[in-house]
């Protein structure tokens, strides 16, 4: 035979034997550089609920780079570790930039703008920062082998454009063949996914354009949710009340008011709670807001009960307010 592969050398016999080399003697600091900076995003992207994820290139796709023809040697190489970051939209990416710079020794930032691009074409364009770990300051004179001299990249994607990247990418780039119209299908969902996100950093400027059409669910979350800001810009409730999402609370609320029987409407249970709150000496603090509603709603002698859903009684909140125990559907947490 004319062309003899490697039969016993690894999974991919094709593969250069350098090649291999230099990925098997990189191995073990790859893996300890992936960990290193997993333990330093990961935190910070959990905070923000950011998902993330990082994996070490295999052999197999750092020879398809090689021969890309870009790179001039192996220590060029900036994806050996590779990061994924998504973000809710292009607004957040400062934040992770900041971080980037402040945790990493950063080489080099490639953004949207970086390159040249015309304005009719649509194709993989995120936001690539390439980085090195920072040494500590006792490792500063270390002169051997370690995880500091290997780059990597972390690649901070909208979640519009990390859809388009999941959803098409093997669809496009790993089938049988190049296809025209595979691609131009491609391009055009990144059009679209361009034009989503640039929807997202305009949100608000768009939305004051919408045609509104009221509904009464939506009327009575705005009037809980105004009264609730209210009541925190005048503090007459400390900040431990404000609940994480006032939009969330607001929708509760009002599905707690629509329960109640006798019947109120939400202004009169808003109107009631504004009535007891200013009536009250002191607030207790080891309520939610929707417990201390709840509450004032029931010392009032307005709720007989409410038998549409399951209230948040707890024992802290029969103890403060001893009519809740009327209510007859509770959320069990034995159950």
């Amino acid at each position: 035979m004319l062309f003899l592969a490697r039969s016993c050398y690894h999974e991919h016999p094709m593969i250069p034997q350098q090649l291999d080399q230099k990925m098997d003697d990189a191995a073990p600091f790859l893996s300890e550089l992936k960990k290193h900076v997993t333990n330093t995003l990961s935190p910070f992207a959990d905070s923000r609920n950011y998902p993330f994820s990082g994996r070490i290139k295999s052999t197999r796709s750092i020879a398809e780079k090689i021969e890309m023809g870009r790179y001039g040697g192996f220590s060029e190489i900036d994806d050996l570790v590779a990061f994924t970051l998504i973000i809710p939209n292009a607004k957040h990416e400062i934040e992770v930039l900041n971080f980037c710079r402040s945790s990493f020794e950063v080489a080099s930032i490639r953004d949207k703008s970086s390159a040249q691009k015309a304005p009719e074409l649509f194709r993989f364009d995120s936001t690539r920062v390439t980085a090195r770990a920072r040494r500590p300051p006792d490792l500063i004179s270390y002169v051997g082998r370690s995880i500091f001299e290997y780059v990597f990249e972390i690649q901070i994607r909208t979640a519009f454009e990390h859809a388009w990247v999941v959803a098409t990418h093997d669809l496009v780039y790993k089938g049988p063949s190049v296809n025209w119209k595979r691609l131009r299908l491609a391009a055009q969902l990144k059009a679209t996914s361009e034009g989503l996100d640039a929807a997202m950093a305009a949100f608000e400027h768009l939305a004051t354009g919408i045609a509104e059409s009221p509904w009464d669910r939506v009327s009575e979350q705005i009037q809980i949710s105004d009264y609730v800001v209210s009541i925190f810009a005048e503090r007459r409730l400390v900040e431990a009340f404000r609940p994480e999402s006032i939009s969330r609370f607001s929708e509760n609320f009002s599905t707690l008011v629509r329960s109640i029987e006798p019947r109120l409407s939400v202004s009169e249970a808003i109107n009631i709670v504004d009535a007891e709150l200013r009536a009250a000496s002191t607030t207790p603090i080891s309520l939610s807001l929707y417990q201390l509603f709840l509450g004032l709603l029931c010392q009032s002698g307005h709720v007989g009960d409410a038998k549409r859903i399951r209230c948040h009684v707890t024992p802290e909140l029969t103890a403060l307010f001893p009519e809740t125990k009327r209510i007859s559907r509770v959320f069990d947490y034995n159950a």
